[in-house]
């Protein structure tokens, strides 16, 4: 059986770092990790859900 290209997309190890002392600088910091951390976690989930359905169709459970 096949994955969706996007389930077998990996979650950014390196992560942007903060680039200043500003308040400003922390709040964008903040909403791009919000980003990927939603993205990723949306990702994870999905496959999670995929893979339960998979197996629950190969060992004949409904």
């Amino acid at each position: 059986m096949r994955y969706q290209e996007n389930l077998k997309t990996k979650c950014p190890v390196q992560l942007p770092r903060l680039t200043g002392n500003q308040g400003s600088s922390a709040a964008d910091l903040l909403i791009i990790y919000l980003d990927i951390y939603g993205q990723c976690a949306a990702r994870h989930n999905q496959l999670v859900d995929e893979i339960n359905l998979r197996e629950s169709l190969l060992n004949g459970k409904d």
